[in-house]
């Protein structure tokens, strides 16, 4: 018992070991700047492929730093050797014979012949004659066995341009060298073990391509077998990036090769990084073996190990990133910082480059280039990059991050499956030598996208490492032609709670929002007198539930907006980002939603407006006028057309709602906080900023900043129209109720058939119809309180109320028109001798029956037919619903509000201010224009004020009979 449960317990350590060690793997290396001579000792050169320090231990082996410190050679008295062993960590330096020297190329020995030659204080011969050239090898290319000093007359043999020798064999030809195999580099080969070898991995490979072909077999050998010949290795890793790591190529095929042998080499692995090989440029970010990975992408994408606190003010506010550079011979040319812009094929000031590594600005470049400069290697050198993230740890340790890089052209990495993607860290921006697209052809990046992810939930400022993405395409230069190329720099972060939040709230309030439509068709139902759900309670209820999910999505994507730009542009240690694309469409998705429902809305509230039953109750008695007791009609056209007048009148100017907003927007600047960058200065795009990258705009942020503009105008403009405006200069809405009362007419209004207003307009003075001295005095009258209230009630003021009337009052309402109705749709079955004849003849005796009518009821002197005057609920007042049904007598509800505006435009701001908002904010993001969509908005907007304008003028005329060519 005890052996299996030690057993499990040692598989369980195991597991815990393993996951550890890929859940923890670091993948970051100490910094050793390339500044050598201040960074590597007297001693030691820098390892390009080890990225460090390493000894050349002279005592042993007779090493020294070479003079670019980028390599060890041998001292002076020593030659260097290839040894015939294929494990092998280090060259060899061979001590010479006594009275020997080192040869110029430091591989041999030679003697100094003192009669022709002297030895230098660098240890090498030098000729006694100036216009001599040293000779220290046969045509054939071995060593003389004394130096020997003659004019370059020699066949195949020519002054160096570094040594002033002449040089043989400079072509290894197999002619000239006595070589068992004469490489393409210049490179013989005299190892019966290597020879083997290169020529099984050869036929193990593809062929890539002639230039590639002609130098893997000498990088292959030298970073094979003459370790650590760092350049060769360099040569082979650059062979395989042009390749673009394809495995089944070449060059890469051959460096797996290496890679595989040097695994297997005792203490291979190198900075505690599983996939690094000592000695060996460390190119693939996984193990380039295909049966033997080493990480997941997952381990790549979520590595945490940055300890940069990144913030938008104060300090770390750039990324400080480190480019390691390479010459395609495998040289190294040191590091560069990548604000620079070498990086940006794209042509443009340092300024505006050095902003993509501004941390929080969301960066985005692109351009045309002419494909046939391609080749020029002055504008466009062969060299290779890698990528790394400077940083400081918690030990105050500067440590580099290498930045993964994702090749799309490469197998899988297109697909979305992020699995299978495979990451590498060097590559090019240009390749005009490979030629591994076709002959003649170029490979080019033309897209580079840097991918910046921000650690959740509690980031404070962390990230995760970033990687960058890469696609390369190819042209031929020898066609004139231009290419697009483009690099950017892209934030995200998970956005799972913001969504979830969404989720709920759009749940949450959709439902409520529904579960009102519901009450609304209901009391819709009620005040239009249905004992059943028919289809117009069902077409009602889907108006209804558009316009709260319209209310719904705008207030929800608002503050969800808001909150994205005051957290966003606020923050200094940063713990939220900018949402990405796919947010972004469903936020405009959303709103398009809002605004297609605010629409129906809108067309709802003018068709039910325009078709409200309205009729003006002229209290006037009638006075003896020409021998007839007459009334005078023109008060109340001159009522009807007061309220022709207010039939759009809003609670504020739109005119001066739009300029204002343009106003903040485009002159004072706010347009610029909808910048994705972490500013918050306003203006960004002129004065100081012009030399600066201006970033896109956001459209989360742009509808943030122009949808809170609107609503602040707005409701300054209601607080100084209802505080100020209304109290002290012009109340039109009271105005037109006194107006009313003065001119003696009530003003009855049925929004549905069994619900509507009454405006209470009878003159406390029982007349109206008299001269200017009589007016006066009825008005002095009322100033002294001299008379009685105007209000329905005896002792009350209150003259404006909702009503909800029974069946019995909508039948005998409509009994009066029915004969009208009739006379418009037959002309000839009434009196009269033309068609006009007869409709203005019933049109009279519809009015005088409406009048009498109406009278009688508010006058309570129709015995089945009364009202009631009484307080709304609390509960009835905020849900605007009643609870008790007018069955056989009316109610008139006290209405201290004026809610009659509620069959005007005045009443319903709110709705056309949300659609205001969502009509200009769609038109900008179609045309990223603020000026734009306010024209559009305006003219719009206009078109429907003018619209209303118009349907309601004729069903004014036609329900208060009066004749449409009086209303103006």
């Amino acid at each position: 018992m005890m052996k299996y449960l030690t057993s499990i317990l040692n598989s369980f350590c195991l597991v815990i070991l393993l996951l550890n060690k890929v859940c923890c793997q670091p993948f970051s290396y100490p910094f050793v700047d390339n500044s050598i001579t201040s960074t590597c000792s007297s001693t030691q050169y820098f390892n390009t492929a080890n990225q460090r320090c390493e000894e050349c231990i002279a005592a042993i082996n007779g090493t020294t730093p070479g003079s670019t410190s980028l390599e060890c050679q041998c001292t002076s008295g020593y030659r260097r050797s290839v040894s015939s062993s294929t494990d092998l960590s280090t060259f060899l330096c061979e001590l010479c014979a006594p009275g020997e020297v080192t040869s110029s190329d430091g591989t041999g020995c030679i003697t100094c012949d003192a009669t022709i030659a002297t030895e230098t204080s660098s240890g090498e011969c030098q000729c006694l004659s100036g216009t001599s050239a040293l000779i220290e090898r046969y045509d054939n290319g071995t060593l003389l066995d004394a130096v020997q000093c003659s004019p370059c007359t020699e066949p195949y043999t020519g002054p160096g341009s570094d040594t002033g020798t002449c040089v043989a064999c400079d072509t290894c030809s197999s002619s000239l060298c006595d070589c068992a195999d004469c490489l393409n580099d210049d490179v013989c080969l005299n190892n019966a073990n290597a020879i083997s070898a290169l020529t099984t991995a050869l036929a193990a490979s593809q062929s890539s391509e002639t230039y590639i072909d002609n130098r893997v077999p000498a990088a292959y050998v030298g970073c094979y077998y003459a370790s650590p010949n760092i350049t060769a290795c360099q040569v082979l890793s650059n062979l395989c990036v042009l390749e673009l790591y394809d495995t089944n190529q070449r060059a890469c095929a051959l460096y797996a090769d290496v890679y595989q042998e040097k695994t297997n080499q005792p203490n291979s692995q190198l900075n505690n990084i599983d996939s690094w090989i000592l000695n060996m440029p460390w190119i693939f970010y996984d193990s380039p073996i295909s049966n033997n990975p080493v990480f997941t992408t997952e381990d790549i994408l979520n590595s945490n190990e940055i300890t940069t606190s990144f913030s938008f003010r104060g300090t770390d506010t750039v990324f400080d990133f480190v480019v390691m550079k390479y010459d395609v011979n495998g040289v190294y040319l040191g590091w560069e910082p990548a604000t620079t812009g070498l990086l940006q094929l794209c042509p443009d000031r340092p300024s505006v480059k050095s902003a993509a590594f501004v941390f929080g600005t969301t960066y985005s470049s692109t351009c045309n280039l002419e494909s046939a400069t391609f080749t020029d290697t002055n504008l466009y050198p062969s060299t290779f990059y890698e990528m790394n993230l400077r940083y400081t740890d918690t030990d105050n340790n500067v440590l580099l991050f290498p930045v993964p890089v994702l090749i799309t052209n490469l197998g899988t990495n297109s697909d979305s499956d992020t699995a299978t993607w495979t990451f590498v860290k060097r590559f090019f921006l240009i390749d005009s030598l490979s030629q591994i697209r076709g002959a003649g052809m170029v490979q080019y990046v033309s897209d580079m996208r840097l991918q910046v992810t921000l650690q959740t939930p509690t980031g404070n400022g962390h990230i995760y490492g970033p990687y960058l993405t890469i696609t390369y395409s190819d042209v031929d230069p020898s066609i004139a032609s231009t290419v697009s190329t483009s690099f950017s720099v892209s934030y995200a972060m998970n956005m799972f709670n913001q969504e979830e939040g969404l989720k709920i709230s759009l749940a949450v309030l959709g439902s409520l929002a529904l579960l009102y439509s519901f009450m609304e068709a209901s009391s819709w139902r009620r005040r239009q007198g249905l004992q059943y759900v028919d289809g117009s309670s069902i077409l009602m209820f889907l108006y209804f539930a558009l316009s709260n999910l319209a209310n719904v999505f705008f207030i929800v994507m608002l503050g969800y907006a808001t909150v994205t730009l005051f957290f966003y542009k606020g923050q200094g240690t940063v713990t939220l980002l900018l949402p990405d694309a796919n947010q972004e469409d469903i936020f405009v998705i959303f709103i398009s939603l809002a605004f297609a429902f605010k629409t129906i809305e809108i067309l709802g509230i003018i068709i039910m407006q325009s078709i409200a039953d309205i009729f003006l109750l002229d209290w006037e008695r009638p006075h003896l006028r020409d021998g007839d007791a007459k009334v005078s009609i023109w008060r109340t056209y001159f009522i009807a057309n007061e309220w022709n007048e207010i039939q759009t009148f809003r609670k504020i100017s739109f005119n001066f709602q739009l300029f204002a907003v343009l106003l903040f927007l485009e002159v004072v600047g706010f347009k610029s906080l909808a910048l994705e960058n972490s500013s918050s200065a306003l203006d960004q795009t002129t004065g100081s900023f012009t030399d600066q990258y201006i970033p896109v705009y956001n459209s989360i942020l742009r509808f943030a900043v122009s949808s809170l503009v609107f609503i602040v105008i707005d409701v300054l403009q209601v607080i100084y129209f209802v505080g100020i405006h209304e109290r002290f200069i012009q109340d039109k809405i009271r105005e037109f109720v006194d107006l009313c009362s003065v001119s003696n007419v009530s003003v009855f209004i049925l929004a549905n058939r069994n619900y509507g207003y009454y405006i209470h307009g009878r003159s406390v003075h029982g007349k109206a119809d008299t001269d200017m001295m009589d007016m006066n005095n009825m008005l002095r009258k009322e100033e002294e309180n001299l008379t009685s209230a105007r209000g329905l009630e005896a002792g009350s003021d209150q003259q404006t109320f909702a009503i909800a009337v029974p069946y019995l009052f909508r039948a005998q309402f409509d009994k009066v028109y029915q004969p009208l109705e009739l006379v418009r749709s037959q002309p000839a079955a009434r009196g009269g001798n033309t068609a006009q004849d007869s409709q203005a003849n019933e049109s009279v005796r519809a009015y005088t029956t409406m009048k009498n009518f109406l009278a009688s009821f508010l006058d309570h002197s129709l015995r089945d037919l009364d009202f009631y005057v009484k307080e709304k609920l609390f509960l009835e007042s905020i849900l605007d619903m009643e609870f008790q049904d007018p069955i056989n007598n009316a109610f008139f509800y006290n209405d201290r509000g004026n809610s009659f505006t509620n069959v005007l435009f005045y009443g319903r701001e709110f709705a056309l201010l949300t659609f205001d908002i969502l009509l200009f904010n769609i038109i900008d993001y179609s045309v990223q224009n603020y000026l734009l969509a306010a024209i559009i908005t305006f003219i719009v907007v206009r078109f429907l004020a003018i619209l209303r304008q118009s349907f309601s003028r004729s069903n004014l005329a036609k329900k208060t009979l009066v004749d449409k060519r009086f209303l103006v």
